[in-house]
């Protein structure tokens, strides 16, 4: 399940200036509940979806997103290794990791790998995952 629209033709960036959202993740589960997620956060609006680390590469290069949510355990490259790319490459995105392994090594891997955020699956992954968004974009109202 891939979803990785390209831009506008006027290559606006924003939809009502909306923080524009790609959801990198290769259960089905998680995308659609992550879809659910955004559809109902003001300020925020999911513009696509990716199931392995190449094809989050291809659509942050299409699309141009505020925000990547990128899982670490990813067929083909991983999330952290997507992520050191698109960070390399797009300086503009905000990579916020997450995965279920939430321990000091894997949240210090994430720092290194350039993310701007962590978040653990396990628990009540919707409170800390607005929690880590009211960090980054502190103007999205939340």
């Amino acid at each position: 399940m891939t979803n990785c629209p390209q831009r506008d033709p006027d290559g606006n960036a924003r939809n009502n200036q909306r923080f524009r959202v790609l959801v990198v993740d290769d259960s089905s589960y998680i995308l659609e509940t992550l879809t659910w997620f955004f559809k109902e956060l003001p300020g925020f609006n999911l513009v696509g979806t990716a199931v392995d680390g190449h094809q989050a590469m291809r659509c942050v290069a299409a699309i141009e997103p505020d925000l990547v949510l990128m899982d670490v355990q990813l067929p083909g490259i991983s999330g952290l290794e997507a992520t050191r790319r698109i960070k390399a490459r797009n300086r503009g995105s905000v990579v916020i990791i997450m995965t279920a392994d939430d321990n000091p090594a894997c949240r210090a891997a994430a720092k290194a790998a350039g993310a701007d955020g962590f978040v653990g699956k396990a628990g009540d992954m919707f409170t800390d995952l607005q929690s880590v968004l009211r960090g980054v974009f502190p103007g999205a109202g939340l």
